[in-house]
């Protein structure tokens, strides 16, 4: 589900370049561990933390909590960004 459905610009951008100062401060992608299925991992636990921080930001910005799965949609986007591997979205099908 692309969340830009779900957020104004604005709102995309902000949570979007929340994710992506504090990924760059926390470092997550140098983080070497195996994958973690009880949810309890260092990763697991930093993207609670971080994603809490990234929704009382937003709830301070724009005086409305964002829904749960913009959090999480733009989180892993801003990690693919970091790692140069974002696909750019495409461009709407025009009928011809």
């Amino acid at each position: 589900m692309d969340c830009r459905e779900l957020l104004d610009v604005k709102q995309y951008e902000f949570l979007l370049n929340y994710y992506l100062r504090v990924l760059k401060q926390e470092n997550l992608a140098a983080l070497d561990e195996p994958l973690s299925y009880d949810g309890f991992s260092y990763y697991d636990q930093a993207f609670y933390r971080i994603s809490e921080q990234a929704r009382l930001a937003y709830i301070e910005a724009f005086s409305e909590p964002p829904p749960p799965i913009a959090l999480t949609n733009l989180f892993h986007l801003a990690e693919l960004e970091l790692a140069g591997v974002r696909n750019k979205p495409k461009g709407p099908k025009t009928l011809m």
